[in-house]
């Protein structure tokens, strides 16, 4: 199943904001240590995609093998993937291309896309929710206290095409401010083989080798919603009663797209970082 095009929709008010940060600007700030650990990465999750081509598989499709039909919105496995030691957790679904509920209908393309989490027991004590107006009523149930750190975009062929950052009522998520979540993010890890051992060290590796993307993503995110909640409190009346995290107005909050071929050829000479 693949997202329907959408070029000749008009455009949303998300759709205007400022939502992008460039790859390769943040390829040419980081470090070569950096670059080392993007490039160690890039080559497992290469090896990942390379043992289950054997098969005619993807990293998308190996996962679809664990759900009896795929629909928009379900989640694939249906009851997530939960690494119990660390507590990181991912899904994979596909929205519809477009529809009145969507404040966006940027989807390039993509099928579907992975959302990662790190659940309560992940998480430090220093760790704090921010202060929205409903946290309570969010954390009451501790098996739903997530933070949701990051998208990744796949497309038909099962290769990665953009990572993202959402609003809260996207998932659902407990709002933790950019720095913890970017904590979390270097802690994430599904590290056994259930339900597909390859598909979770790619997801793994994933994470490590975009990790001044993650970054710089997540610190957007934080600087869009205070922007928008800047913006677009008075629409609601009364400042002290808008909660941006449930202005469905706002879905993504950041985005940079990945382009593999360009990537590789950044470390095309002799396969080592530049």
């Amino acid at each position: 199943m693949e997202a329907t095009q959408t070029q000749d929709l008009p455009p949303k008010l998300n759709d205007a904001l400022p939502l992008d940060i460039d790859f390769d600007a943040v390829f040419a700030q980081i470090s070569p240590e950096e670059k080392e650990q993007m490039f160690d990465a890039l080559m497992i999750m290469n090896e990942c995609q390379r043992v289950l081509s054997a098969t005619n598989h993807s990293v998308v499709t190996e996962l679809l093998r664990f759900t009896d039909k795929f629909k928009y919105w379900a989640h694939v496995p249906p009851k997530d993937v939960l690494d119990g030691h660390s507590s990181s957790q991912y899904y994979y679904h596909a929205h519809t291309a477009s529809s009145e509920k969507n404040a966006t209908i940027r989807h390039d393309g993509e099928h579907g896309h992975f959302h990662s989490f790190m659940r309560r027991a992940g998480m430090r004590e220093e760790e704090q929710p921010y202060p929205a107006l409903d946290v309570e009523k969010s954390t009451a149930d501790i098996k739903k206290h997530l933070s949701h750190i990051l998208g990744i975009s796949m497309d038909k062929t099962g290769n990665i095409t953009g990572l993202f950052t959402t609003n809260r009522w996207v998932t659902g998520e407990v709002w933790y401010k950019a720095e913890d979540v970017i904590a979390m993010a270097r802690r994430y890890e599904i590290d056994h083989a259930q339900p597909s051992w390859p598909v979770n060290l790619w997801m793994s590796q994933c994470f490590a080798a975009f990790m001044p993307v993650i970054e710089r993503l997540l610190i957007k995110r934080d600087e869009m919603v205070a922007h928008w909640a800047a913006e677009h409190a008075q629409d609601e009346g009364a400042e002290a009663a808008y909660n941006v995290f449930e202005d469905r107005r706002l879905e993504l909050t950041s985005y940079c797209a990945i382009d593999l071929v360009k990537i590789t050829q950044y470390f095309s000479d002799d396969a080592a970082p530049v």
